[in-house]
C-alpha cells in the first residue's frame, strides 16, 4: 500500500494560512466589507448600471465605513439612486438625511415628500413620520387628521411610538373625537410594548385615577419602569410621588433627589419643583439628596430606583 507523503512545515503553514484567508473573506463578506479599491469601483459600476441592491449596498457602506472612509455625501449620492427606484429602505434613509441635513442640505418639504413615498408601501417608520410632520407642520402644513389616519395606519402594525400618538390623539381629542376608552387602550398597547412615553404616562393616570381604576401599585409600577429606563418626565413624577407621599411615605430628600435628577436630565420645570422641595428641608437634608441625585448621575440616571 502506497504510503501518503508526510506534509512539510510549509505546506501546513500554507494551508492554514489559506484555511485563515478564506474565513476573512466570508466574514468580511457576511459583514458588507471591502478588501481592495478594485472591490469598490466594481461595485460603483455595478450601481451605476441601475442595480438597485448594489446602490443601496454603497450607501450603507459610505454611511458607516464598512470597507471604505465614511462619506455622508456618497452615502446620500447611492440611497438617492436607489430611493429612485422605489426602494423602500432606501426612500427612508434619503428622508430622514434630508430632514436632518446629513449628507445633503437640510430640507423639510424634500423629507416630507420622501417619507410619503415609503409611507405607500406600509412602513411603519415611514408612516409615524408622515403623522408626526402633519401634527407639527414640519415640511409640510398642519393636518390633524392625516396625522391621526397615519399614526393609526403604523399602530395598527403594532408601531409603539404610533400607537402612543394614536392615545395622545384620542385623549386630547386632536383630529379625532375624544374618547378616553380607546385612548387608554392604545396607551396600554404602547406601553407593552416598552414606550417609555406611554408608560409614564399611564401611570400618572393610574396614580390619579384618570380614564382607569385608581391604583397607586400600577401607577408606580409604570413610572419606575420608565424611570430605569431614563425618561425625564418620569424621574419628574417619582419626584411628585415622594413630595405628595403617593404610595409611599413623605420624604423631602427622595423628593429632592428626583426633581433634580429631572433637571439634569432636561425637565423643563423641574428645577422650580426641586427649588420648591428645598424650602422645608434643612441643609443636612439637601446635601443628603445631593449626594444621591450625584450618585444617579454616575449611573447615567438609569436603575438609582434603589435608593
Amino acid at each position: 500500500m502506497k504510503a501518503f507523503p508526510k506534509p512539510t512545515i510549509i505546506s501546513m503553514l500554507t494551508l492554514v494560512f489559506l484555511t485563515w484567508h478564506a474565513a476573512c473573506v466570508v466574514a468580511d463578506d457576511k459583514q458588507g466589507g471591502l478588501s481592495t479599491i478594485s472591490d469598490v469601483g466594481f461595485l460603483e459600476e455595478k450601481a451605476k448600471s441601475g442595480d438597485i441592491k448594489t446602490q443601496f449596498r454603497l450607501g450603507t457602506m459610505y454611511r458607516d465605513g464598512q470597507g471604505v472612509p465614511r462619506n455622508s455625501q456618497k452615502s446620500f449620492y447611492w440611497f438617492l439612486q436607489a430611493a429612485k427606484e422605489g426602494n423602500v429602505p432606501a426612500q427612508l434613509r434619503v428622508a430622514k438625511m434630508l430632514e436632518r441635513g446629513v449628507g445633503t442640505n437640510e430640507n423639510k418639504a424634500a423629507a416630507f415628500i420622501w417619507f410619503s413615498k415609503a409611507a405607500k408601501s406600509g412602513n411603519n417608520d415611514a408612516l409615524t413620520n408622515v403623522g408626526k410632520m402633519h401634527q407639527f407642520g414640519i415640511g409640510t402644513q398642519i393636518d390633524l387628521q392625516k396625522a391621526f389616519r397615519s399614526y393609526l395606519r403604523a399602530a395598527e402594525q403594532n408601531q409603539s411610538e404610533a400607537q402612543f400618538h394614536v392615545a395622545q390623539m384620542l385623549y386630547k381629542g386632536l383630529g379625532i373625537n375624544k374618547d378616553m376608552g380607546n385612548a387608554i387602550i392604545w396607551f396600554e398597547k404602547s406601553a407593552n410594548q416598552g414606550n417609555v412615553d406611554a408608560k409614564n404616562l399611564l401611570g400618572t393616570f393610574y396614580l390619579k385615577g384618570i380614564g382607569v381604576p385608581k391604583s397607586t401599585d400600577r401607577g408606580l409600577e409604570l413610572i419606575i419602569s420608565a424611570a430605569t429606563e431614563g425618561h425625564p418626565a418620569a424621574f419628574h413624577n417619582l419626584g411628585l410621588v415622594y413630595q405628595l407621599g403617593l404610595g409611599v411615605p413623605r420624604n423631602d430628600i427622595y423628593a429632592y433627589l428626583w426633581f433634580a435628577v429631572a433637571t439634569k436630565s432636561g425637565h423643563q420645570s423641574a428645577k422650580r419643583f426641586r427649588e420648591g422641595a428645598a424650602l422645608s428641608m434643612t441643609p443636612d437634608a439637601i446635601n443628603t439628596a445631593r449626594a444621591l441625585a450625584s450618585a444617579c448621575e454616575r449611573k447615567n440616571f438609569k436603575m438609582c430606583i434603589s435608593f
